[in-house]
């Protein structure tokens, strides 16, 4: 994606590297959920434990995690589909 004209609407460095670097859209995406998913794991876990615990976290719902990935993927010029496009088969010929 480096030299397709939509870089330019990256908005995200960390993104904007990671395409420059050959990884797939997809990569990139796996590579902000992981990390996302396994902080709020520990965040509830320590939290069970001690309600106290990272209080500068937020929530820490299901929820609010959701919303933090979805930011980081429309920061990577990700885009829900269109409705033409949810309207379309799902392999062509179908």
């Amino acid at each position: 994606m480096s030299d397709n004209a939509r870089m330019a609407d990256v908005v995200c460095a960390i993104a904007q590297l990671g395409y420059a670097s050959g990884k797939s859209g997809i990569e990139i995406a796996e590579g902000w959920i992981v990390p996302h998913v396994e902080a709020l794991l520990a965040v509830r876990e320590a939290r069970a434990k001690n309600p106290a615990a990272f209080p500068g976290y937020g929530e820490g719902t299901v929820e609010e995690t959701a919303r933090r990935i979805i930011a980081r993927l429309l920061d990577a010029v990700w885009r829900p589909p269109d409705g033409e496009c949810l309207d379309l088969p799902e392999a062509p010929g179908a």
